[in-house]
């Protein structure tokens, strides 16, 4: 990842967070999927002229405020979201190598209205799934503000 691009994630989480800790807002699930939006961006990995995989596998940590008021939706908002993503990935014509999940987890060192995404690349077993998930091309939406985020680690 460049030098800038680290810099311009530190500044927005330096941003946001501050924001967040100040205002005590919520977390939205457009928040999210934007930020899922940048995950995918902020990792794609170009594996030959065609063809882009990005990770299929996300994590979200909310606080506990967060999760506690998102978590009886949880099993249709990670679908949602999945929806979203796989919809941006045809639109910057990425390509996964599974099945997209999207799960939402507790983190107790968040503050109200912080989250975390992390993220990685799973590849579907050969009885799954035969050929990786795959998306044309179209313009792309509007990204919205986000969290931290990185990788499963």
């Amino acid at each position: 990842m460049g030098v800038l691009k680290k810099f311009e994630q530190r500044l927005e989480g330096l941003v946001n967070g501050t924001f967040a800790k100040v205002f005590k807002s919520e977390v939205q699930p457009v928040e999210i999927a934007g930020a899922l939006q940048r995950e995918c961006d902020n990792n794609a990995t170009i594996w030959n002229r065609d063809r882009t995989v990005v990770p299929n596998d996300f994590i979200v940590e909310l606080s506990t405020p967060d999760f506690e008021r998102l978590s009886p939706y949880s099993g249709q908002l990670g679908d949602e979201l999945a929806g979203m993503v796989r919809d941006y990935a045809k639109q910057q014509r990425y390509t996964f190598m599974g099945t997209i999940k999207v799960h939402l987890e507790k983190a107790d060192d968040l503050d109200t209205g912080l989250y975390r995404v992390r993220s990685r690349t799973l590849a579907s077993s050969a009885n799954q799934q035969a050929a990786p998930e795959r998306a044309p091309a179209g313009p792309p939406p509007a990204a919205a503000r986000g969290g931290q985020a990185g990788g499963y680690g």
